[in-house]
């Protein structure tokens, strides 16, 4: 992956943590519209107002299946919450990337651009070659259809987040041409592309041997175009010899670390996670001349893979790894024990739709553990993230539990999913539903969440399997995108869907006592008015592709009397037709909380910290961002603590502010 040049050993400078220290609250940051559109003003990046700035985050390592990254919409918010204001998308053209499913990997990087704009962050859009490693080789020839198609979306949004890396580590392996003169004639050819849809956009120009020789576009820069930067990687573990090439070149031609990271050349594989001092000090190295000239990084990578340089451990739990907590605790300056609360699919494998949407595997908790008191199950692992239950029904209560008094079926031998809450069995006494699951005891407020995969755009019809006790009333919304999914399928039309509230499902079945659960049928929705009148009820999937989405339990079906009650199977959910109107709309996010919303007083304190304004709680950090004292309320005694300079951070109904405050006695 990346290849090390044998030269002298520049002499190293200790960072102080205290350089990567941000007082800012990172969850609610709007980075776009606070800089706009980034622009090159002599050898730095500033902002639309020309103020100098700091872009840093993480690369990608790779979209391809089983290569161990992390790009989901819950891994964008985390890299943000750690302080991240900026993704790179690592798009590998071979190596099973672009080449093998062009059209599919052109939709991954604009829904990463959809997403980053959905978060406020910036977007660096990678052209990743390798191998070979010349930019002009006829196996990376797609770059203008690319780069073309790409731009042009970007302006048809209207966006003005995205950077563009043209070619990822150029460089002469195998007899290939990564010389700087083919890098040029390349960049002359792309950086025209580019600016016809996106003519203000900055545009990342890769260097000779792995990004390495900087000093060759140092000498002899791109002429004619302005908002250009040049790439240089770096690699703590073994790239400290390579340092003096960044220090001689940053204030003479602009530098973007597009790839760093606390690893070996190679990412560290033979290393496995672990990272000594020697690597650390190389970080530091690097890290000290960044900061201190504002120059924008990339981190590599968000990532799980076993190795030196992935960021987290599990994209699933988001547990950092070594090398990630090293990154976030000293120089991405965000949150280090925050920790987004997300789902995934249950055991990994996503449903699929059209097909059986099975009730009963629903969404697990990466994060959750479930607690023991006594031996019992005190939590379900993924109460308040991948479900709700709400557990106040008597019949609940009768298997000697603490699990919020859920009576957890379990199906045979009561081993399906023991440790949560959710009251699902096995379904039985109808043919063909052997593995599948129902719910039961269903109350109003309990919902399920569901992480699916979406076949093709359109309209479905829906059925629910019901038994003789059925009567609910559901609610399907999409938690992606914020929107309600069910709609009238008579009145509705390609672009103007006639949108339901809730549709209800009971039956006709005739009551079978104690055998009730033996007696199951298909059954179509009707509305939930009192009029009882049949309605063709579907579901509306604007987008294909992955997507979150909950089933929200009502107060109970129409066709009998209102309480919610009985048994409810999975549902069946067919493709009825296309749906060729507009997509989802952006989320508007909730107007973030500024500093001047909170004061917080006396500063410096030798006891107690006061916050005016709506407070929700106060949290002190010290200044590697460790959480040391927390309060629910609008004061925090902090007599206990050692003078010094800590981060106070007021969490208000509408986000949270930080900011210094002195401890002193």
């Amino acid at each position: 992956m990346k290849k090390l040049l044998s030269l002298a050993a520049t002499a190293l400078v200790a960072m102080s943590a205290n350089a990567a220290i941000s007082d800012s609250d990172f969850a609610n940051n709007d980075y776009i519209g606070e800089w706009g559109r980034l622009k090159v003003q002599g050898t730095h990046i500033v902002s639309e107002k020309g103020e100098q700035i700091q872009i840093k985050g993480w690369s990608s390592f790779g979209w391809q299946n089983n290569w161990g990254d992390c790009h989901s919409e819950g891994a964008i918010q985390q890299m943000k919450l750690w302080g991240a204001n900026i993704y790179r998308g690592a798009m590998y053209v071979e190596e099973d990337g672009y080449n093998s499913n062009p059209s599919g990997f052109t939709q991954t990087t604009k829904n990463l651009i959809d997403l980053t704009a959905k978060y406020k962050m910036y977007y660096l859009c990678d052209w990743h070659i390798l191998t070979p490693g010349g930019p002009l080789d006829q196996r990376y020839s797609k770059f203008r259809d690319y780069f073309k198609e790409i731009s042009q979306y970007v302006k048809d949004k209207g966006y003005h987040h995205v950077l563009y890396e043209i070619c990822n580590e150029p460089n002469n392996k195998d007899g290939a041409d990564g010389s700087w003169g083919t890098i040029k004639n390349y960049a002359n050819q792309v950086i025209p592309i580019i600016r016809a849809n996106d003519p203000k956009a900055i545009v990342v120009v890769g260097t000779p041997q792995w990004d390495q020789r900087i000093d060759e576009a140092q000498n002899s820069p791109l002429s004619g175009y302005d908002n250009i930067m040049y790439s240089f990687h770096y690699y703590a573990c073994s790239h400290k010899g390579l340092l003096s090439y960044y220090t001689n070149a940053v204030n003479v031609i602009p530098v973007f670390i597009s790839e760093w990271g606390v690893a070996n050349f190679d990412g560290g594989q033979r290393q496995g996670r672990n990272i000594d001092d020697n690597c650390k000090d190389g970080a530091r190295a690097l890290m000290n001349e960044a900061f201190a000239n504002k120059t924008p990084w990339c981190c590599w990578s968000f990532g799980e893979k076993e190795e030196q340089a992935s960021a987290v451990t599990s994209c699933g739990s988001m547990e950092l790894s070594p090398s990630g907590q090293f990154v976030v605790q000293n120089f991405m300056g965000g949150c280090l024990d925050c920790k987004i609360k997300q789902s995934d699919c249950y055991v990994n494998e996503c449903q699929h739709i059209p097909g059986i949407l099975d009730l009963g595997l629903y969404d697990q908790n990466p994060d959750g553990v479930a607690e023991k008191e006594g031996g019992l199950t005190v939590v379900g692992a993924g109460e308040g993230v991948a479900y709700h239950e709400e557990n106040t029904v008597a019949d609940e209560q009768n298997d000697g539990s603490l699990c919020n008094g859920a009576y957890k079926w379990g199906g045979e031998g009561f081993n399906f999913r023991p440790d949560e809450c959710v009251d699902a069995s096995n379904c039985y006494g109808l043919t063909n539903t052997e593995g599948w699951h129902n719910l039961g005891y269903i109350e109003p407020l309990e919902w399920e969440q569901f992480t699916v995969e979406i076949e093709e755009p359109g309209y479905y019809t829906v059925e629910a399997l019901v038994n003789p006790t059925t009567n609910q009333e559901l609610s399907i919304t999409s938690r992606t995108y914020g929107e309600n999914l069910l709609v009238d399928l008579d009145a509705s039309t390609p672009t103007e869907p006639a949108l339901l509230p809730s549709i209800s499902f009971s039956t006709n079945l005739k009551d079978q006592g104690n055998d009730n659960w033996k007696f199951w049928e298909w059954e179509t929705a009707v509305n939930n008015l009192d009029d009882l009148e049949d309605i063709n009820a579907g579901i509306l999937f604007k987008e294909a592709g992955k997507q979150t989405i909950r089933v929200s339990w009502g107060a109970g079906g129409s066709k009998k009397e209102t309480a919610a009650k009985g048994d409810f199977g999975p549902l069946n959910i067919k493709f009825k037709s296309a749906y060729t109107g507009e997509g989802y709309s952006e989320l508007q996010s909730v107007k973030a909380a500024k500093a001047d919303d909170v004061t917080i007083y006396p500063n410096p304190t030798s006891d107690v910290v006061y916050a005016t304004g709506d407070v929700a709680k106060i949290e002190i950090c010290n200044i590697a961002g460790c959480i040391v004292a927390k309060s629910a309320s609008n004061s925090i005694n902090i007599a206990n603590l050692a003078n010094g300079t800590y981060i106070a951070k007021v969490t208000l109904g509408n986000g949270a502010v930080a900011t210094k405050t002195i401890i002193k006695k």
